[in-house]
């Protein structure tokens, strides 16, 4: 008690003096107009601006919520299209396919980006999806602009991806124009915008600007996804029969943070036939 009085006595002058300045100020306000409109209008645009703050730190907060949210849409968008569906039937060009003709062949899931890297000789990104959520070994990954890279190992929660950015990553691509199958590689070290593509034969003309797509000749991706743009074409100074090409990137790995991760419902079957095996 001797203390709050001891405080009181030293501060009580400075209390005094601050209670009378809000009586006075009340005073002006309640018994003035113009100072009392200065002061409404004053009160109302301190309270729009709080309140602006407040939701744009609430919206902020949320974005990454909604982000999720929309890619989960998405996912279940891009399994009903039909590059995503296994075609039962061939039919005449002229023949229209109904919903009939098509059976479910990949799923996808939608993740986020971890984290990444591009800057190494082999790259690798890490997925907020793992076990739990039905991902595990050997699924493709890509984003709406391109391929990604390939999952090689999972836990309960968090998945690793093999970078496209990585001296082993092998990914099955095609000229579209030409329908011509080859295989991407990354040999540009340090430039994560440019890679390869091999065997493509000389006797066919590709392009500066032809647009390059997974060609769907493998387990991990659906056919037709978008990867880039031939940028270089060279002739091989060993003499050898196919071309080599510069690929640049649609996508910015550097940038990448919502991916779908792919389920090929018919990825055993397509291995089985893959490696020779016969039915028993």
């Amino acid at each position: 008690m001797r203390q709050i009085i001891a405080i009181f006595t030293r501060s009580g002058g400075v209390l005094v003096f601050l209670i009378l300045e809000v009586i006075c100020l009340s005073l002006v306000v309640t018994f003035n107009k113009d100072q009392r409109e200065i002061y409404h209008n004053s009160k109302s645009i301190m309270s729009d601006s709080m309140t602006h703050g407040w939701g744009e730190i609430t919206q902020y907060w949320n974005l990454s919520a909604v982000n999720d949210s929309l890619s989960g849409v998405i996912a279940e968008l891009k399994q009903e299209r039909d590059e995503a569906k296994f075609l039962n039937k061939i039919k005449q060009d002229s023949a229209r396919y109904t919903a009939e003709d098509f059976e479910q062949q990949y799923i996808y899931t939608a993740a986020k980006v971890i984290s990444n890297t591009i800057n190494l000789p082999n790259n690798f990104l890490t997925l907020n999806r793992g076990i739990k959520h039905g991902i595990n070994t050997r699924k493709g990954v890509f984003d709406n602009k391109g391929i990604v890279g390939i999952v090689i190992s999972s836990n309960n929660r968090y998945s690793r991806v093999m970078s496209v950015l990585h001296r082993d990553s092998k990914i099955s691509a095609k000229v579209s124009r030409l329908n011509a199958f080859g295989t991407l590689v990354w040999t540009s070290i340090g430039n994560p915008k440019l890679m390869e593509l091999k065997y493509i034969p000389k006797h066919l003309n590709p392009k500066v600007d032809d647009i390059i797509q997974t060609s769907g000749a493998s387990s991990y991706f659906p056919g037709e996804l978008p990867i880039g743009k031939i940028v270089e074409i060279e002739e091989d100074p060993q003499g050898g029969n196919f071309h080599s090409i510069k690929v640049e990137l649609f996508n910015d790995l550097s940038t990448t943070r919502h991916v779908y991760i792919v389920n090929n419902l018919f990825k055993d079957e397509f291995k089985e036939i893959e490696e020779g095996k016969k039915d028993e």
